[in-house]
């Protein structure tokens, strides 16, 4: 019984001790989330113009954080499969380049504080570096493909066409999938830290 008390005792002592750097952590994963948001956002042509500005000017970085959230989910999300449409070669050059900052942005918490995430919140890291993946293979299997019109596309074995097609709804998926997982950083960061 002393033993459990004595490590209640010290379990106690070390979250007060690290609870200045966890605060400071959720901090950086709610910015991670934002900008991960916001890269997709212009990627995609939208401008700042989709934001409610009132909540964007708000003192508390948080009702701007979750204005950012809202927006992924009730704009971005359903409009990604008609802006990939939209694309020419150049915006998806744009767009390889946005998901890749976002994977090192990831892989930069992970290897920084890892240790110190929730498993959950590891996990969110995770599946973002994940879809990132799954997001980029298109543009990295056939860029020649990637924003191309129709009538120019080069000929391969799959008629081009469906190919673009299938590859142009998969990376969809992926991209909406990345916005979820980008809002539930932001949401659950937020909520850690008014504990």
């Amino acid at each position: 019984m002393t033993v459990a008390y004595v490590d209640l005792v010290l379990r106690s002592h070390e979250r007060e001790r690290w609870a200045g750097t966890g605060s400071r952590i959720q901090e950086r994963l709610a910015v991670h989330g934002t900008l991960t948001i916001t890269a997709i956002r212009r990627s995609l042509g939208f401008g700042p113009d989709i934001l409610d500005h009132e909540k964007m000017a708000n003192s508390d970085l948080n009702v701007g954080r979750l204005e950012i959230a809202r927006v992924a989910e009730h704009v971005l999300a359903p409009a990604v499969r008609s802006r990939l449409d939209k694309l020419n070669p150049a915006g998806w050059k744009t767009l390889a380049e946005s998901l890749r900052g976002v994977w090192d942005g990831a892989e930069r918490l992970i290897d920084r504080f890892g240790h110190r995430l929730e498993p959950s919140q590891l996990e969110v890291l995770m599946d973002i570096q994940q879809s990132v993946q799954s997001a980029l293979f298109f543009w990295e299997t056939f860029p020649e493909l990637a924003g191309v019109p129709d009538e120019q596309l080069p000929a391969t074995k799959t008629p081009p066409v469906d190919l673009k097609k299938h590859m142009y709804d998969g990376t969809t998926k992926d991209i909406r999938a990345l916005l979820e997982h980008a809002r539930k950083l932001v949401s659950t960061s937020i909520s850690s830290r008014s504990k």
